[in-house]
């Protein structure tokens, strides 16, 4: 015990502590009460701290009983954030989130200055989810500043949210996705349609720039490109082969009762037949067209 204070006053270790008292050193296990100590008096030791010193955290440590909703929403493990299905919305709950894992994309966002509409919002905080949608959207909102306020409110809590201004931004930007049935509710849509509708407005509003470039987000980190032959399937001997360059931003796989692994579906779809007139033969004709990925994206949607 008097090692164990003598480390807490010095910072020696207790085995390379060396205490001398009337009658030479003092070993671990010899009885203090045999030797005469008085209150006040000095005894010596000798010692010096290993180096390997034990701190106190710089930081307070934060026990999760005592942390706020959004700071658990940052814990490493934490439960996502989730979307509330606002009726047949799930397509759009399904791209959401989809797209909200793209690290890029969410630092991409947070640099974005709209052109106003959900930006007011922006400010409301994680407490405000049953404010976010009560006023609808401005009229001229910007979808990528609607993305970038759900996005922002989705990290900070654990709870599910309903995307009321995003979805209403995505009505007024395509109004097909407010396409209602004959009793008045909002129809199912197709995810693919939702996802390549939002993905042509960030190429369009979200864009990187610095001193080295200018280019949309979508054109850097979701965009392929494509060399493709088409060739005419009947006999044209005097008919060249149409070479061309295309970019896409999503691949198809195609299934087949042969279909096993996403990669046979990919290459099935990289194969098409079309039907085009040909100048040889002075008639429509079947082409076969034989695409090769040329350029991967970072992101490949299929």
């Amino acid at each position: 015990m008097l090692k164990i204070m003598l480390f807490s006053l010095t910072n020696v270790e207790p085995e390379r502590q060396k205490i001398l008292v009337k009658g030479g050193q003092l070993k671990d296990d010899t009885d203090m009460s045999k030797l005469g100590l008085k209150p006040g008096q000095s005894v010596m030791m000798m010692g010096t701290p290993s180096g390997k010193v034990i701190h106190a955290p710089k930081e307070k440590m934060k026990f999760v009983e005592d942390m706020t909703d959004a700071q658990l929403a940052q814990v490493e493990g934490a439960t996502p954030s989730g979307l509330q299905n606002l009726g047949n919305t799930c397509y759009l709950n399904s791209t959401l989130q989809a797209l909200r894992y793209i690290p890029e994309l969410q630092t991409e966002l947070q640099k974005h200055r709209g052109d106003g509409g959900a930006g007011k919002f922006g400010s409301l905080g994680s407490g405000s989810s049953s404010l976010f949608g009560l006023g609808g959207m401005a009229e001229g909102a910007d979808l990528t500043t609607a993305l970038r306020d759900l996005y922002k409110q989705m990290g900070e809590t654990r709870e599910g949210i309903p995307p009321l201004v995003f979805l209403n931004a995505l009505r007024k930007t395509f109004p097909q996705f407010a396409q209602q049935g004959k009793d008045g509710r909002y129809s199912q849509q197709d995810a693919e349609e939702c996802y390549s509708q939002i993905l042509h407005q960030l190429r369009t509003k979200l864009r990187i720039k610095n001193e080295n470039e200018d280019t949309s987000f979508v054109d850097k980190y979701l965009t392929g490109k494509l060399s493709s032959t088409l060739v005419c399937t009947e006999e044209t001997p005097d008919e060249m082969p149409i070479e061309s360059t295309e970019d896409f931003v999503n691949l198809k796989c195609h299934i087949t009762m042969q279909t096993n692994f996403l990669k046979d579906g990919i290459l099935t779809g990289l194969k098409e037949k079309i039907e085009k007139n040909s100048p040889t033969l002075g008639r429509d004709a079947l082409y076969e067209k034989t695409s090769r990925i040329t350029r991967l994206p970072k992101y490949l949607t299929v």
